[in-house]
């Protein structure tokens, strides 16, 4: 009898263990600040880099934040805005970063958020577009 009550008692912590777990996991993976919609990202952006924030601030702030600039750092163009269908051209100056990748339960792909700073010719930040892509297997 003794023998059957250990491996039942085995049994629920081996399962409450497990349980725990992937609670955790889950937890990590959905608290990943990239996961959050491009709107939400944007809004957080410029609560740290509002528009009218200079072209060298964002720049330290990009780089503080760890964050990879891309070569697209621009300081004679704007970026393309890609957001409609007719594409513009934003600002006089730009600055390109990827946040960073992280695995898209949902569309089982590895997606990138990168971000575009545009800056107006006295180098003040005028917008930010924030862009996820995903690629496929």
């Amino acid at each position: 009898m003794r023998n059957k009550n250990t491996k039942i008692q085995f049994l629920k912590i081996s399962s409450l263990s497990l349980l725990i777990t992937l609670a955790v996991l889950l937890f990590i993976v959905l608290s990943n600040p990239l996961r959050r919609s491009e709107e939400n990202i944007k809004n957080r952006l410029l609560s740290k880099t509002p528009l009218g924030t200079q072209f060298s601030e964002v720049k330290k702030y990009i780089k503080k934040q760890g964050w990879e600039i891309d070569t697209f750092e621009d300081e004679n163009r704007g970026f393309l805005d890609q957001r409609e269908h007719e594409l513009k051209v934003v600002g006089e100056k730009s600055i390109r970063a990827s946040l960073g990748d992280y695995h898209d339960i949902q569309m089982g792909y590895k997606a990138n958020v990168t971000v575009f700073w545009g800056f107006d010719k006295d180098s003040r930040l005028i917008d930010i577009w924030v862009w996820k892509t995903w690629d496929a297997p």
